[in-house]
């Protein structure tokens, strides 16, 4: 259940951690055999960064797609796969196994003025301080073609601070935890 990924951070991707597909909810036995084909298919040699959360000693690889393969192992980009840490909305995704330690399991911990740190494949560290911590619906409300403010996958405006968003299950995957820290 603790394996961890050690890997420098790169921009070059694993086809098969590139893969799409729709995200299942993770038994033990689930994670066990998703974590072996991951791990089979070298998709722990290409992270894209780090997640770092200290304050529930979180530290997971980031991978450029959200799947099975590449959330048994950390947290993938979701909605805006072309993100770049510290510009817009770095949305990840993540499982929360409901195990202390385990994925994003602890993320209902974090508090309001906590950090968020992304380690980028340009070997920067972008710090974000924790702003918001709500349970949302798993469907994000559009007005107009835009996601509303605080929701998941906001886009900032111009004059607002760029954010990362980190999400996990909750309610038994009904909704969503979602966490989102603005750029210090």
């Amino acid at each position: 259940m603790q394996n961890k990924v050690t890997a420098p951070a790169t921009t070059k991707n694993n086809k098969v951690s590139g893969r799409t597909e729709k995200i299942q909810r993770f038994s033990d036995s689930d994670l066990l055999k998703y974590r072996k084909q991951a791990l089979d298919n070298d998709v722990d040699k290409y992270p894209n960064g780090y997640l770092e959360i200290p304050s529930i000693k979180v530290k997971l690889p980031i991978y450029d797609r959200a799947n099975n393969l590449t959330l048994s192992l950390g947290v993938g980009k979701d909605y805006y796969l072309d993100s770049q840490f510290g510009k817009g909305n770095v949305v990840l995704a993540g499982h929360n196994m409901e195990r202390s330690g385990v994925l994003l399991s602890d993320l209902y911990k974090v508090k309001n003025g906590q950090e968020i740190i992304l380690h980028g494949p340009d070997k920067k560290d972008y710090k974000y301080k924790i702003v918001s911590k709500k349970i949302q619906p798993a469907q994000v409300r559009i007005i107009n073609g835009n996601p509303v403010a605080g929701s998941a996958y906001y886009l900032p405006k111009d004059n607002e601070k760029p954010i990362v968003t980190v999400y996990d299950c909750a309610d038994h995957g009904n909704d969503r935890l979602v966490v989102q820290g603005e750029l210090e």
